[in-house]
């Protein structure tokens, strides 16, 4: 599962992964130009295939790409974490509210 959210003209996706049941948690990656131009273009399938890949990297590791790009592991991560975790809840209920009428 993905979402993607902006902030300031910039787009993030916040993509989960999990690894047997003691890894599940999520990476926040900033699109990087051709990530970006290829979005941007119509490419929407650019954005599933970056989260198949953040999840098939095992982005919990150095070892991965991913790893460095993954904002939640920044020093600003926690307000990172707080601002997506409340942008998504809002996303969610405004989601539901349209489906009940």
């Amino acid at each position: 599962m993905w979402f993607l959210v902006e902030q300031e003209g910039s787009l993030y996706l916040h993509a989960r992964y999990s690894y047997s049941a003691l890894i599940d948690d999520s990476a926040l990656i900033r699109l990087n130009d051709t990530e970006l131009a290829a979005y941007l273009a119509g490419d929407h399938d650019v954005l599933s295939d970056l989260a198949t890949r953040v999840h098939n990297s095992a982005p919990y590791r150095a070892e991965s790409k991913f790893f460095s790009r993954d904002l939640y592991r920044s020093a600003d991560g926690p307000q990172y974490r707080k601002a997506v975790s409340a942008a998504i809840a809002d996303h969610t209920w405004i989601a539901e509210q349209r489906r009940k009428r």
